[in-house]
């Protein structure tokens, strides 16, 4: 009854909160002006997570199981201008606060803001601007898995630009540039504060009337630049690297979207020894980055990604991991209102440390969901989430079930 009732005002004060123009009905559901679109959203949620910090469950106080009732709020708005048959300027902002019933000390705030520029212009002039800007606190980590289950605040900044020439809708020639920067507030996370600078050339051909073939060489540097007792420019996880992927993409108009991306990664890092004199391994390997959706009715949508990459877990050690991993997701709308999304993904983590028995993870994820469209602007999901990780070392492994209630508000 104690839940119902938290639940209950929650839901209440959602309502409350939000204007009164919010609840308006239009034919397209969204403000328009021009070219102009502008859709603002709120969304809460009510989560029940029965491992709020990722522990095994071993009977002792570091590795104790918690489970905890979470209440999210979550506004958001987005400005879409349309230049007409030759690009979008898209500007968002995302916002998501973490209120935990027992553990409030726990609560979190994550802040995203989304540019996203595309132009083609008629002579075949191709420009690409997309800068996503955060601040988070979340317990989830980032993919290098650092710190799983612990509130760290740290903020990202991730930069993707491309400049390039299409030649008679035939072949294309493109410049990128990609710029990543991520740093932690606190001093015992300085180890995981470092920015990427990447430079590349791409090549693409079109093989059928709306799919493309691509090859793209890709230079980059990794740099630390946080030092602490020990670490300095000399003894860091500074490395540069080649890379060279290969695929195929479609046209947004297919019923294929996304990319076909396999390549391979050439590693060298700029110092070969650790503050320890541990010595670092270069790691010449395979990689991926395919995501594809295949939408054979209007109604369905199937999800494929496969990823494989190589990732440093921090600045002052020789520890990294390969990270593959694929994952497939059906999302099946009926009756017009209804979405039903079931998925699942499996990842491998191989480790080249300890030595003599190196760290080997494996990791799960199921998700399902149901939401119902209430109106255009409401709809109303219920969805499950179960998240595993096995390990050859124990004090890793975890189990987590997530079942949420979410509303979602977007005019």
């Amino acid at each position: 009854m104690k839940i119902i009732t938290k639940i209950s005002i929650l839901l209440v004060l959602f309502f409350l909160a939000a204007p009164n123009w919010l609840f308006a009905q239009t034919g397209t559901g969204n403000l328009r002006f021009g070219n102009l679109m502008i859709t603002p959203s709120l969304n809460g949620q009510v989560l029940y997570d029965d491992n709020i910090y990722l522990k095994n469950g071993a009977d002792n106080l570091a590795n104790k199981k918690e489970s905890d009732w979470i209440y999210h709020v979550m506004p958001g708005i987005m400005l879409n201008y349309n230049i007409p048959e030759r690009g979008r300027i898209n500007l968002g902002y995302q916002g998501d606060w973490a209120f935990y019933n027992t553990n409030s000390s726990n609560n979190w705030k994550n802040q995203k803001v989304l540019f996203d520029g595309n132009y083609e212009a008629p002579g075949g002039l191709i420009i690409g601007l997309r800068n996503a800007w955060m601040t988070l606190e979340d317990p989830y980590s980032s993919p290098d898995q650092y710190a799983v289950g612990r509130v760290t605040k740290r903020w990202t900044d991730d930069l993707k630009g491309k400049i390039g020439y299409n030649f008679a809708n035939a072949f294309k020639v493109l410049l990128y540039y990609n710029f990543y920067k991520q740093q932690y507030k606190d001093i015992l996370d300085y180890s995981q504060d470092y920015y990427n600078n990447e430079f590349g050339l791409g090549l693409e051909t079109k093989i059928l009337s709306k799919t493309w073939g691509f090859a793209r060489y890709h230079y980059g540097q990794r740099s630390y630049d946080q030092f602490f007792a020990g670490l300095n420019k000399d003894n860091s996880a500074d490395y540069d690297y080649h890379r060279a992927n290969f695929g195929l993409a479609w046209d947004p108009t297919a019923k294929i979207n996304g990319e076909l991306n396999f390549g391979y990664q050439w590693k060298t890092y700029k110092n070969e020894f650790t503050p320890t004199a541990a010595r670092r391994e270069n790691r010449n390997t395979w990689i991926a980055a395919t995501s594809l959706t295949y939408r054979p009715i209007t109604t369905t949508a199937i999800t494929l990604n496969i990823d494989r990459a190589v990732r440093d877990t921090a600045a002052d050690t020789n520890d990294y991991f390969d990270d593959t991993g694929i994952g497939l997701t059906l999302e099946q709308e009926f009756l017009t209102k209804f979405i039903l999304t079931v998925g699942g993904q499996y990842s491998k983590n191989d480790y080249n440390l300890p030595v003599g028995n190196s760290r080997s993870d494996n990791n799960y994820i199921f998700i399902t969901g149901l939401d119902y469209r209430i109106q255009k602007w409401m709809t109303l999901g219920v969805s499950y989430k179960y998240w595993r990780k096995d390990s050859n070392i124990a004090v890793n492994e975890y189990r987590d079930n997530q079942a949420m209630l979410t509303l979602k508000l977007a005019y």
